[in-house]
Parts: C-alpha cells; structure tokens; sequence
C-alpha cells in the first residue's frame, strides 16, 4: 500500500487537526456520509509524517496506519483504534445500505471485526442480516477494554460469536473512553471503599451528610449563574434535586417542581414558557447583548 495520503485536510468541522493529515475512522465515515451528529470528542486522522502527535481532540497516527477509503475500512479502523461510538454508528446505520454491512461481514464470516461490526448493527437497529453462521470459533468481545470502560462479564450472543461487554443497554449506553487518568483510578476500587465506609456508619448521619452536600451543591448551581439565593431558596432547589426520578417526567410533574422551586408563586406565571427568554448580559457601553461568561463557584 502506497504510504502517500489523500485528501489531506486542516480542519474537520471546525475542529483544526495539530497538523495536515487525512480522516480517517469515525471522522471520515462521518463525513463520507453527510451524518449530522456531534462529533466524537476525539477524531483520528492519517499524518503525512511517521512521527506525528496527537492531542487530546485528535489520534494522529502514520502513514502505515492508513485504512482503506471504504465503509469496511473504516468501520474496522474506528472499532480498532476509536473504539465503539454507538452516535456514530447509530446514525451510519440509518443511511448505509443493510447490503453493504452483510458484504462485510460475508467478506470475512469469521474476523473479529466483522462479527463486531455485525453485532453492532444487529443491536442498534434490530434488523436481522442475511448472514451463514461463522462455525465454532472464540467469542470476540464487543467492546476493547483497552480502549473503553465495559462490563467485567458480558453475555454471548451465539449468533455473533460475540461477547456482549456493552455497559448498558439500547435505551441508555454510555461509553467512556479508558484514559491513564480513569484507568488509575479504576483500579483503586473506591466503589467498594465507600460501599463499606457507609455500610458502617449510622444511617442518620449518612443522612446528614447527603443533606449537607445537596445543600453546598445546589448553592454552587446557583453561583454558576451568578446568583445568591437565600438558604430556604437553596434548600427548596435541593429538594427538587433529591425528588429527581422519583415520578416519570411530565408537564404537570414539571410544574410542581417548579412550585417546590419557587416556593412563593403569586408574582410568577408558573407553566411552560411560550415566548423568548435572554440569557446574557448587555454591554454598559453600546447596549449590545453577549453571553453572560460562565463563573467557576467558590
């Protein structure tokens, strides 16, 4: 394969590369298809140099790392260097056509990546593909612990000969990208700590403590906004905050929080809103309006 890229670009949607490199992956999907969705907080692209640095936004990688400009070669180039971003995927799988993951999968019925990528498909749209079954080989896992945070047993889909390690399920699946930093910590095991701090302590002052941080956080909520709430206002907000899915969610469930927010309602039009609101400041000098700058709390 020719180490020559194409296609070299600066930027992606407004997010500048470290240096000129080709997409490569989710970016290049992303872009192949048209798929309007957030990006992925970190891209991947091809440099034109063997020593490239990547940032926390972009994965630089080298000229050998090149995939093919093809859906197979960089769907199999995102699982393997980006990891699973179900948006993404999600999104791509909406527009490609069912027969060109089948062709994928038929290319190589018995690859890794292919049985990923056809029980990605599978997961997300609930459409069955016409594809043999791939005989009697090792379960490859959904998703690259090196790469991402899953589940330490997963569930075998004898279909896929896939390993199901997803951390959630079709409704709500958050990945989290395994980073150094979340790696240390991961291994510290502060789940089990603070299950057996609080399983020693009395409940009242369990009870106290949640409380009190309820309280300091809802007083921070506020100063984000640059406001200074009174102690009975703060308290009533962080009410509202503990009672959070306690009842399914609904007009009249949001305006009783409101009320409980609020507290005294006789000047306020409690109720959805139906006209525009400015959140923002106006410049002392030319009237101008601006957004109002986000102020870390004390």
């Amino acid at each position: 394969m020719s180490e020559r890229i194409s296609q070299v670009v600066n930027d992606f949607r407004g997010r500048p590369l470290p240096e000129p490199g080709a997409l490569a992956g989710y970016a290049a999907l992303m872009d192949r298809y048209g798929l309007q969705l957030p990006s992925p907080p970190r891209l991947a692209a091809i440099a034109n140099r063997h020593h490239p640095v990547s940032t926390r936004e972009w994965l630089m990688l080298t000229p050998r790392h090149q995939p093919e400009p093809t859906l197979s070669g960089d769907l199999v180039f995102a699982l393997k260097w980006e990891g699973v971003d179900l948006g993404v995927l999600a999104t791509l799988f909406k527009v490609a056509p069912a027969a060109d993951i089948t062709a994928i999968v038929r290319a190589t019925p018995t690859g890794a990546f292919a049985r990923r990528i056809w029980y990605l498909y599978e997961w997300l749209t609930g459409v069955e593909l016409d594809v043999p079954d791939p005989g009697k080989i090792r379960l490859t896992a959904t998703v690259d612990e090196n790469l991402q945070f899953a589940l330490p047993k997963g569930v075998a889909s004898t279909r896929h000969k896939v390993l199901d390690n997803l951390p959630g399920t079709r409704a709500f699946c958050p990945m989290v990208r395994r980073t150094p930093a979340l790696g240390s910590v991961s291994t510290k095991g502060l789940d089990a700590r603070a299950r057996e701090v609080v399983g020693r302590t009395r409940p009242d002052l369990v009870a106290r403590a949640a409380a009190f941080l309820l309280l300091d956080d809802s007083k921070s909520s506020f100063a984000i906004e640059g406001e200074r709430p009174s102690s009975a206002r703060a308290a009533r907000w962080g009410q509202a905050i503990a009672q959070a899915g306690v009842r399914a969610l609904s007009t009249a469930e949001f305006e009783r929080l409101q009320r409980l927010v609020i507290g005294d309602t006789r000047f306020v039009r409690l109720g959805l809103r139906d006209k525009g609101g400015f959140v923002g400041v106006h410049d002392r000098i030319t009237g101008g309006a601006g957004p109002r700058a986000c102020q870390r709390p004390p």
